[in-house]
């Protein structure tokens, strides 16, 4: 991961809008209570289950460029994304 990638910890459920960026990694901190899922524009692009355990379940070291990168909490869970705007 570069050095300018910025955390971002997401705890409230709804949609979180990133935007355009390069995303570098995703961290579920806590056991998902509820879902999540990542989107680009309108499209699902990863979903996580209710019940997921804590880990780092996205690392590139390149990141991976998104037009228009959303979270959605289905419940106020414990993630932190690490992301740079374009």
């Amino acid at each position: 991961m570069e050095n300018e990638s910025n955390p971002k910890k997401l705890t409230a459920s709804g949609t979180t809008t990133i935007g355009s960026c390069t995303m570098y990694g995703l961290n579920i901190n806590k056991t998902l209570t509820g879902t999540l899922t990542v989107n680009e524009g309108g499209t699902a692009v990863a979903q996580f289950a209710i019940g997921t355990t804590p880990a780092t379940h996205f690392v590139v070291n390149n990141g991976i460029r998104f037009s228009n990168l959303t979270f959605v909490l289905s419940a106020a869970d414990d993630v932190t994304v690490f992301t740079r705007a374009i």
